[in-house]
């Protein structure tokens, strides 16, 4: 129990709600006694769970669900190693006091308290029955979204679904729980979301926040991620059938611009807004080259190791099929390291225009129709393999806005030809890499098929092969989950 304490102490400092160690005074201040009596404030309370996700995905989510894969590495920086703790997770030999993985804990509970302190003081309240219910949904998606992130990173974790208002509660809820205890609060969680949440949102102040398809997609991948393919194919079909109309857009490198921000194929995206507000994005500046200057962003890079992230590999590179258009749209060749005079591809879907430095509108993709359509595609294969069926359109629907020719079984090109179960399994696995290349899929996709392991030996080798830098320690280790955070376990004693 002793490794959850700074933990739950963090929750229950979030709730300030504890009277024997809170008394404000005046009344004006809001605090538990005057809190949470109208619509607006749990709005806004709402608000607050929902704020977690940026720093999440703008600091170790990608770090640690992209980096950590064969996707994508790191550009060698030869004039600053303070970016250690980066590189540490991307070679498998991180320490428990990383700074990334206590970020990505850290993050992901803050925003579970404050869904827990939402709901627990929704329940009694005298507030609009719709709004209660959206409210209910919501905050429900948000628990299940960021406990099924932690689980898959962490495995056994606390499990804490009410406010903590005093240290007693917060030990009474330290102890780890197993993850199939955690699987089952995020599929309840999921289930209430799916019964509360609108199809959609009337109010363009509203764009961005969950809907029942992003509920209905968030349950399907906790399904696919436990084989119970038959359980995710309804939920799959619903989303496909939703009366927002999810679509393919034409292009796939519109899907990235700011005027597709929430667009058509969009089932749920983090949102950031340039401007002074805080609430701005900088992928495109951490995944420049470090020594790029301001010929990618328009604006000079900070010095020191804050760029040069998130490169993508070789493995990478060589995973396109010749012709397929998503790979102009997803990377550049352009820049060429004036210390080596290599190529150092560079990932440019978050790069859009911007007028402040280090301030970008560029929202991330978690969920959208064409990751329902493969992820179906999945299911229906692994439930029963039909040659040429339903399976085959949904993966080929995909290839198609790709610029790609069909797979289907019996084709005379080696290439396209897809004839078994496992050779099918195999294409839309290869199919899901290139597609939702660099948004945060490919570790927990390898970890779910278990591939995690042998996929990454054999990346190890390769990239000990090209890269004479690397540490003897790197990639000794594959390990398949992350460990608890140092200051955790510190704080059990």
């Amino acid at each position: 129990m002793k490794h959850t304490r700074y933990l739950l102490l963090t929750c229950l400092l979030f709730t300030a709600c504890g009277k024997s160690f809170l008394d404000i005074s005046p009344e004006q201040f809001q605090k538990e006694g005057n809190y949470f009596k109208t619509a607006d404030q749990f709005v806004q309370a709402l608000n607050g769970a929902y704020a977690p996700l940026q720093g999440l995905y703008t600091g170790s989510h990608w770090v640690m669900a992209e980096m950590r894969s064969d996707n994508t590495s790191y550009q060698k920086n030869t004039g600053d190693a303070s970016g250690f703790a980066r590189e540490e997770l991307d070679e498998f030999r991180e320490q428990d006091d990383n700074s990334f993985v206590y970020a990505y804990f850290n993050y992901s509970y803050n925003g579970i308290a404050r869904c827990n302190t939402v709901l627990d003081h929704l329940s009694g309240a005298n507030i609009d029955a719709t709004i209660k219910t959206q409210i209910t949904g919501q905050a429900s998606f948000l628990r299940a979204f960021y406990y099924f992130n932690l689980v898959r990173a962490f495995g056994d974790i606390p499990l804490v679904t009410h406010e903590v208002t005093s240290t007693n509660d917060a030990f009474s809820v330290a102890e780890r729980k197993p993850a199939a205890d955690i699987y089952t609060q995020i599929i309840a969680d999921a289930q209430t979301a799916i019964a509360n949440l609108p199809d959609a949102w009337t109010n363009a102040k509203d764009k961005g926040r969950a809907v029942k398809a992003s509920a209905q997609t968030l349950l399907a991948e906790v399904y696919l991620t436990q084989k119970q393919y038959n359980n995710a194919v309804p939920l799959l079909r619903a989303v496909m059938q939703s009366p927002n109309g999810y679509t393919l857009l034409p292009d796939y490198a519109s899907l990235y611009t700011l005027a597709n921000k929430n667009s058509v194929e969009s089932i749920f995206e983090i949102q950031y807004m340039e401007g002074s507000s805080n609430e701005f994005s900088d992928f495109m500046y951490q995944f420049a080259p470090y020594n790029a200057g301001s010929s990618i962003t328009g604006f000079g890079l900070y010095t020191g190791s804050g760029s040069g992230w998130n490169i993508p590999t070789q493995d990478m590179l060589d995973a396109y099929e010749a012709g397929d258009k998503r790979k102009d749209a997803s990377i550049s060749l352009s820049f060429t390291d004036p210390n080596t005079s290599k190529i150092v591809p560079y990932v440019i879907k978050y790069k859009t225009p911007h007028a402040i430095r280090y301030q970008t509108a560029s929202n991330f993709p978690v969920y959208r129709f064409a990751d329902v359509l493969l992820m179906l595609a999945e299911c229906l294969n692994e439930a029963g393999f039909a040659a040429n069926g339903e399976a085959y359109t949904l993966l080929n629907q995909v290839r198609q806005r790709a610029g790609l020719l069909p797979k289907t079984s019996g084709n005379a090109n080696p290439v396209l030809n897809v004839s078994t179960q496992e050779a099918f399994r195999q294409a839309v696995w290869q199919e899901r890499r290139v597609e939702l290349a660099f948004e945060d899929h490919r570790w927990f996709d390898l970890l779910r098929t278990g591939q995690g392991t042998a996929v990454m030996q054999a990346h190890a080798a390769r990239e000990k092969s090209l890269k004479a830098y690397l540490v003897p320690a790197a990639y000794t280790s594959i390990k398949l989950i992350y460990q608890y955070p140092r200051r955790e376990v510190q704080l059990m004693d």
